[in-house]
C-alpha cells in the first residue's frame, strides 16, 4: 500500500509583484514592469519537500519485476503515406461469422459525412464526448469521440471537428499523428492490449477535418471510477500503469536525441499552440535536447513580453534554457496521462484495458511526461491523491532523478510551469 505521498511546490504565478528592491543609488529597480523579476528572485529560493520512493502497491506486474524491462527499444519508424489510409488486414474488416452463415456484405469505414451526422445527433442528446480542447479555451480544434457499436467490431471514430488554421496539431495533422502513434506502441512494446487497433485515418478534402478509426475500447474510464474505487484497488490499478508506462519509456529513436512527433514532425502538445503567431516557427522537429530548450524558453519569453508591451526588451537580462538539463534522454511520451484517459474494466477489481488520448504523444525530454501529467491534473482535476500519491510513483519520479542532471524533479516541475504558464 502506497504510504508517502510526493509534495510539489505550488506553481508559480508569472506576474507576481516584484519586491521594493532599489539599486545602489535607491533608485527604482531596473527590473520595475519585467514579468520574469518574479523568476529571479524565486530561482534562488527554490525549495522542495525531500521526496522519497514509496513502497508498491498490490501485485508487481512482469515488466516491472523482470530486470530486462529497463532495457532500451531502439525504432525506426515507417508509416504509410498520405492522408487517406485503411487498413484492409485490420480485425475491423475479417469477418467474425461465429459459425453463422457469411454475411453478403464487406464493412467499410463510415465515411466523414456519417461521422459527423453521428457527432450532431449525440450533441443533440447531450451525449457528446469531447476528449480535449486546445491550449488556454481556443477554438481552433476539437476532439469529439463517435462510437459505431454496430460494427461486429466494434468502432470508434476519432473526430477532430474544428481544423487549426494556425499551424501545429489538428484536424488531419492530429488525426493521422495520433492514428500513426497508437500504431508505433503497438507493433514496438508489450503494451498491444491497451493500446486501441487502428483501422485508418482519413482527412474530408472539402472540410480539412481530420478523423483516425479504431477499436472501441471496453470499460469505464477511471475519472468516473477513481473516488469509489478502495486503496486496493487503485494500487492494484497504478502497479499495472507503471509497467505500461515503463515499457513505452524504453522506446528510443535510433539512438539520436531527436524531439518531435513520431512521423518525424512538429510537436503536438497543447501547451505550443500559443507558440502558432503570426510568424513563429512550428514547435519542431529538434535535432537536440539543447535545440529544443532554446526553442521552449524563448517563445515564452517573446509571447510573455508580447502581452506586456511596457517590458522593454533591453531590461530583459536572460540567458534562455540555461538551468534546463539539455544532456537528459529523449524517450516516447504520452502527453496526457491522466484518469480521463484511461479506461478500466467494469465490475470489481478492475484492470487497465485501454489507454487513450494519444494525439500529443511524441519524442519528448525525459522529465515532460510527469510535467505534463501534473498540467492534466490542473485543468482537469487531481482526483484526490491521484496527483500527490500515485503519479509520482507510476511514473518512477525517484528512477527520473537521476535522469534530470541533479534537479529535484519537484524543482523542474515548477521551473517547467513557469515557463508554460507564460505560453
Amino acid at each position: 500500500m502506497l504510504a508517502t505521498t510526493y509534495t510539489f511546490p505550488g506553481r508559480p504565478h508569472p506576474f507576481a509583484p516584484s519586491s521594493s528592491h532599489t539599486d545602489d543609488n535607491n533608485n527604482n529597480n531596473d527590473y520595475d514592469g519585467d514579468p520574469f523579476h518574479s523568476l529571479y528572485s524565486s530561482l534562488a529560493n527554490l525549495t522542495l519537500t525531500t521526496t522519497t520512493n514509496p513502497p508498491r502497491p498490490g501485485t508487481i506486474t512482469a515488466s516491472e519485476s523482470d530486470p530486462q524491462s529497463n532495457n532500451i527499444i531502439e525504432v525506426t519508424p515507417v508509416f504509410p503515406p498520405g492522408a487517406n489510409v485503411v487498413f484492409a488486414h485490420s480485425s475491423f474488416f475479417r469477418r467474425r461469422t461465429h459459425g453463422l452463415p457469411t454475411p453478403s456484405w464487406q464493412p467499410d469505414l463510415p465515411t466523414p459525412a456519417e461521422v459527423r451526422e453521428r457527432a450532431a445527433a449525440a450533441a443533440r442528446l447531450g451525449t457528446v464526448v469531447v476528449t480535449s480542447s486546445d491550449h488556454e479555451g481556443s477554438a481552433d480544434s476539437e476532439q469529439v469521440l463517435v462510437p459505431f457499436p454496430e460494427f461486429p467490431t466494434r468502432l470508434m471514430v476519432k473526430y477532430h471537428c474544428r481544423v487549426n488554421r494556425n499551424g501545429g496539431a489538428g484536424g488531419v495533422t492530429g488525426a493521422a499523428s495520433e492514428g500513426k502513434v497508437m500504431m508505433l506502441v503497438r507493433r514496438s512494446t508489450a503494451c498491444e492490449a491497451v493500446v486501441p487497433e487502428v483501422f485508418g485515418w482519413r482527412r474530408d478534402a472539402e472540410s480539412g477535418e481530420g478523423f483516425v478509426y479504431m477499436a472501441m475500447p471496453e470499460g469505464d474510464v477511471l475519472a468516473d471510477r477513481w473516488e469509489g474505487m478502495s486503496e486496493m484497488e487503485k494500487g492494484e490499478v497504478c502497479s499495472q500503469l507503471r509497467g505500461v508506462v515503463a515499457e513505452w519509456r524504453r522506446l528510443r529513436l535510433g539512438g539520436v536525441g531527436f524531439v518531435g512527433s513520431v512521423d518525424n514532425g512538429p510537436l503536438q502538445d497543447l501547451v505550443f499552440r500559443g507558440c502558432t503567431m503570426a510568424g513563429a516557427p512550428p514547435p519542431g522537429p529538434f535535432p537536440t535536447v539543447a535545440a529544443f530548450h532554446d526553442y521552449f524558453v524563448s517563445m515564452a519569453v517573446t509571447i510573455a513580453q508580447s502581452r506586456h508591451a511596457g517590458a522593454v526588451g533591453g531590461q530583459i537580462r536572460y540567458t534562455p534554457h540555461h538551468l534546463f538539463p539539455d544532456d537528459v534522454p529523449v524517450v516516447f511520451t504520452h502527453g496526457a496521462l491522466h484518469p480521463r484517459n484511461i479506461i478500466v474494466s467494469a465490475g470489481p477489481s478492475p484492470r487497465v484495458t485501454s489507454i487513450i488520448g494519444w494525439e500529443q504523444a511524441g519524442w519528448y525530454p525525459a522529465y515532460w511526461e510527469l510535467c505534463k501529467a501534473r498540467l492534466e491534473c490542473s485543468r482537469h482535476g487531481g482526483l484526490g491523491n491521484w496527483e500527490s500519491k500515485y503519479l509520482p510513483w507510476i511514473l518512477d519520479a525517484e528512477g527520473l532523478s537521476r535522469e534530470t542532471c541533479g534537479w529535484q524533479v519537484g524543482s523542474l516541475c515548477q521551473y517547467w510551469d513557469y515557463f508554460v504558464g507564460l505560453l
